[in-house]
């Protein structure tokens, strides 16, 4: 498996795109962007490399993108708070991500109408808003104004907080409106994804376990409604045991998810 790190976003050394690839001359693949979840704080590593390297296994470009953080390093999560998590800076830079993807399809062999993002929890809640807001020239800023070069074509949500007012880190609230003594509800609102769902919205796979204890299922089953309601395609799986942050779940009844999603994004890009 081989792998490459781009800069993608400005002089940020932290934000980066890495690029899991078989060594193959296939052309026209599909692409993912994995978003590790790890509640804005950090980057999970078992929801990063691990998932792309297991897309690219199955014919994918698999790649993960290190978005903006309040620390580095998932396992050493001091030292000075990074600003740029404030939304929508975030969606910005997977702006950027998949403009990188779709300038450079022919060095990647990819196919530039089959681009998704996949996100993890806190992962989730980006891409997701990102999928609804893609096409927003207030929330995507340079980016605005629908670009093709920035759509989405399809959307992986893994046990995502697609709303914060019911997730239990308290740093995610933190990392997307600043360190407040108390948050809004019309503010957490602003970026609670089932309340910004268009027809702009790609298709969506969504999974979650039933007794994920840090996000609850109901935040998956409130998105599932919002896409019927505005008759975006979608899947739903909830699967009946297994941690949050299961990851690639090997040994939880949620292991056939990455087959079940490759099936559902094949459907559809």
């Amino acid at each position: 498996m081989k792998r490459d790190v781009f800069k993608i976003w400005r002089e940020d050394e932290t934000v980066t795109l890495t690029v899991c690839s078989q060594d193959d001359s296939a052309d026209n693949k599909p692409a993912v962007i994995v978003l590790p979840g790890g509640g804005y704080a950090a980057p999970a590593p078992r929801e990063a490399e691990p998932v792309a390297e297991r897309f690219a296994e199955m014919g994918y470009l698999g790649c993960v993108l290190r978005y903006s953080t309040l620390h580095e390093n998932f396992d050493e999560p001091d030292g000075p708070v990074n600003p740029h998590t404030l939304f929508p800076e975030p969606m910005r830079e997977l702006a950027a991500a998949i403009a990188f993807l779709r300038e450079r399809t022919e060095d990647f062999g990819i196919d530039h109408d089959r681009i998704a993002v996949m996100g993890f929890s806190a992962g989730g809640h980006l891409a997701a808003n990102y999928c609804n807001f893609w096409d927003s020239e207030r929330e995507m800023g340079e980016y605005g104004g629908g670009r093709e070069a920035i759509r989405p074509n399809a959307c992986v949500l893994c046990y995502a907080a697609t709303y914060l007012s019911e997730v239990k880190h308290g740093s995610m609230a933190e990392a997307v409106f600043g360190k407040k003594q108390r948050y809004a509800q019309e503010e957490l609102d602003r970026y609670n994804a089932r309340y910004h769902v268009s027809r702009s919205t790609p298709p969506t796979f969504i999974w979650h376990t039933a007794d994920d204890a840090v996000v609850s299922v109901q935040q998956s089953y409130d998105m599932a409604q919002a896409l019927s309601a505005q008759g975006a395609p979608h899947e739903v799986h909830v699967f009946s045991g297994g941690p949050h942050a299961a990851a690639l779940s090997q040994d939880f009844p949620a292991r056939s998810w990455p087959e079940l999603a490759d099936a559902f994004l094949r459907r559809y890009m």
